[in-house]
């Protein structure tokens, strides 16, 4: 696409912006109101029931498309008239496209069933109506949401749903149009700004971006003060470090150039032409000649911090997504300076081990650029401890280090909508639900007080095609503070004020960009609110899905079969090191208290309640692995077989393309391996003593995965599914444990 003239696209976003506001309100883009009420009308059904809907849907989509053609000069001519039409040429080309679809249609029946209530495997499941149809009946119009004047409608849609993902994780922002809104934030207030990405990776690769430059504009602006004529009269310039002490930047040293505080550094523009009246393109024209996007990563730390003698780094734990040393590596960081810490027993970032890394830093004045929480991990759904995280930034701060701190949450950011209040009174955040409804919901205290603290993030990652049911591709990010966008474009770094953008595209890696996403983000949180009521229900039925799921899986410890569980995550007994009859005890308890209850059993039984909330991982992932008994009945000691055992059940409840068990798959499930080098010693040694191994003391440890995104599977038309998966559970391990064992 040709790259419209500035003025030309800023006049056209508002006037866009004034044509909107001035329609009639039913009319008009905007994403407060209330939700669905049932559920079960917002997905296509295991079985298609809901089919007749989404065709209506889609078929009032399509004719509204050719009205919309029809409608548009309508006298034009065309290249299709009845001669054309009833041309054998026409027909045979007709036929053939007709013959190929079909060949399509069948060439996908051998996709995977992600819609089944056998598939707890990948993070993938059915994906909601008004995604599927809100995606469809934007991609008939082919937007490209690199610019407004090429995307006028879903460039605002996505302006929205940036502002929605926000304040569903927690930022303030400025109302779109907020002249005409009468709750609009100051002018000078720190608001919050979103946008949709293709996928998560790509927003985290985004994060690293601003981090990294973030950490560098001061020594730009040092630079420039130096040597820029523009800046001769503002040497007297101070600003604040981490420490909140006052320096003045052009004699400040490399070190402290460094470590001022995030938002000082943001408005450090704002300031000068404030305090030294330069306008603002005259500070960015002359801060660009020496800025990292300008010059490159290799100078600006050469030329311009002499001082500096170790290559800035990045911090992550050991269960990071493997976009994070991608996205170093693309960045010219180098996927070594992505430093790995160490997990404890539960995945999550080991807080001690942390500090080893901060002491390092400052130790030997390496230069932090962020350090990212991870909040939902792939293969655990393990959420970082966050409050500590920020309450250890607090104390560094103090001894002057100062580093952003990005919290990937595309896999849980969906999640804090359980604790959002369905108030939306104000137009720029969400309220939180009161602590008496935080205790009935089936999430830990350690989570719920994690996505408390969410909001203090400076930037986070959130995926509405992972726990938001959006088709793909559809990521996000969004920034605590407005004025980073700017960081990762070739602009100052100013705060958004709540207008049209011209273009949303700059903001990121991607230039264009499919409107249809936006669309379908928008669509289903119109339709699906991102509260308690709408996305904090689906959100609630799948963590309580979880943990029934976990809890009868464990209870297989105590039942009489040829093989035993070790999840990731073990029941309290265990993890609080109880007598083994304790143990046994708790089992006791969890199979004839939760597992063998209904789900209103389970509810009304306040004791039992508080146990469930405690059971498996910090989301909705199981993460665990079998080992067998041999013919003594005492575990198998061999790592290499339990590795074994698990790969073939992998191998067995896995999909096997164009082979004839697609469809005769009976459970689906995924897979992955923990190891030392990425996970550290206490994860792996642990796993070891509970699967009763001697051998291979440096071999990865294979495990399975069930992700459970399905909010019925305990509660389905004929009851819960749960009791048939463990029976298809038996069955098979039964079978594979008594082969290796046989060999």
């Amino acid at each position: 696409m040709h790259q419209i003239p500035k003025h030309h696209a800023d006049q056209f976003a508002r006037d866009l912006l004034h044509a909107h506001l001035n329609l009639n309100e039913e009319n008009r883009i905007g994403l407060q109101g209330v939700g669905a009420e049932k559920l079960e009308a917002l997905f296509l059904g295991t079985h298609g029931g809901n089919a007749i809907h989404l065709h209506d849907m889609l078929d009032r989509a399509l004719r509204g498309h050719v009205e919309f053609r029809k409608n548009y000069f309508p006298d034009d001519p065309d290249y299709l008239n009845e001669t054309i039409q009833n041309s054998p040429a026409f027909e045979r080309t007709m036929q053939m496209m007709k013959e190929e679809y079909d060949k399509l249609i069948a060439q996908l029946q051998e996709s995977g069933t992600f819609f089944s209530m056998r598939s707890i495997g990948h993070m993938l499941w059915d994906t909601t109506l008004p995604g599927i149809a809100g995606y469809f009946a934007a991609l008939l119009y082919n937007q490209n949401n690199v610019a407004a004047e090429a995307s006028p409608v879903t460039t605002l849609m996505e302006m929205y749903v940036g502002n929605d993902l926000c304040k569903m994780l927690g930022y303030s922002v400025q109302p779109i149009g907020h002249d005409s809104t009468e709750d609009a934030l100051p002018d000078d207030l720190i608001t919050g700004w979103g946008h949709i990405t293709c996928d998560g990776s790509v927003a985290n690769l985004e994060g690293l971006w601003m981090a990294r430059n973030l950490k560098l504009y001061p020594v730009s602006v040092r630079a420039a003060f130096q040597n820029e004529a523009v800046f001769e009269n503002a040497q007297s310039f101070q600003v604040t470090l981490a420490n909140g002490k006052m320096e003045t930047l052009a004699t400040l040293d490399d070190w402290g150039v460094l470590n001022l505080s995030i938002d000082g550094v943001l408005d450090i523009p704002k300031r000068i032409s404030t305090e030294y009246g330069i306008e603002i393109a005259a500070i960015n024209e002359a801060i660009s000649h020496y800025s990292v996007q300008e010059i490159g990563y290799l100078q600006i730390l050469q030329k311009y911090l002499p001082e500096i003698q170790e290559s800035p780094v990045s911090i992550c734990s050991g269960t990071r997504h493997y976009s994070w040393p991608k996205g170093a590596a693309i960045l010219g960081i180098g996927a070594a300076n992505m430093w790995n810490i160490p997990v404890d027993l539960k995945a999550r970032m080991d807080i001690s081990k942390l500090r080893q890394s901060l002491e390092l830093c400052l130790e030997k004045k390496i230069p932090l650029m962020n350090v990212v929480a991870i909040v939902g991990t792939t293969e655990e759904s393990a959420v970082d401890p966050l409050a500590d995280i920020l309450e250890i930034r607090k104390e560094y701060r103090t001894r002057g280090l100062e580093f952003a701190l990005h919290c990937d949450a595309a896999w849980g950011g969906y999640y804090k909508t359980m604790l959002n209040s369905h108030d939306e009174s104000k137009s720029h955040t969400f309220t939180h639900i009161n602590e008496s409804e935080m205790a009935a919901l089936p999430m830990s205290e350690y989570v719920t007080n994690q996505y408390k603290v969410l909001q203090e993030a400076d930037s986070i990652t959130v995926d509405p095609h992972k726990s938001g049911y959006v088709p793909y591709p559809a990521g996000a990010l969004c920034y605590r503070n407005s004025a980073m966008r700017n960081l990762v474009s070739f602009t100052a770094p100013v705060v958004y004020h709540g207008g049209v953008d011209p273009t949303v595209g700059v903001y990121g890696v991607e230039g264009s960009k499919p409107g249809a996403a936006a669309a379908a983000v928008y669509l289903s949180h119109k339709v699906i609110r991102p509260n308690v009521d709408g996305y904090g229900q689906l959100s609630g039925e799948c963590f309580f899905n979880a943990k029934r799921l976990y809890a009868a899986l464990v209870c297989l410890n105590i039942t009489d079969i040829p093989f035993f569980v070790v999840p990731l995550v073990p029941i309290p007994a265990i993890q609080e090191g109880r007598s083994e009859a304790e143990v046994k005890q708790q089992y006791e308890f969890i199979r004839d208290r939760i597992v063998n209850k209904t789900n209103q059993e389970l509810l009304e039984d306040e004791e039992a309640f508080q146990l469930f909330k405690l059971l498996g991982g910090d989301q909705t992932i199981i993460t665990y692995l079998y080992n067998y008994y041999d013919r003594d009945g005492k575990p198998n000691s061999d790592m290499a077989k339990v590795n074994e055992l698990n790969n073939k059940i992998y191998r067995r409840f896995s999909y096997k393309p164009y082979e004839d068990n697609t469809k005769s798959t009976e459970l689906v499930v995924t897979s992955s391996a923990f190891s030392r080098p990425v996970d550290g010693d206490v994860l792996i040694d642990n796993l070891r003593q509970r699967l009763g191994v001697d051998t291979h003391v440096n071999a990865p440890v294979h495990f399975l995965i069930s992700t459970i995104m399905n909010p019925w599977l305990s509660h389905t038309v004929d009851g819960s599914f749960i009791p048939q998966i463990i029976s298809i559970i038996i069955k098979n391990v039964t079978q594979i444990a008594a082969e290796i064992e046989s060999e």
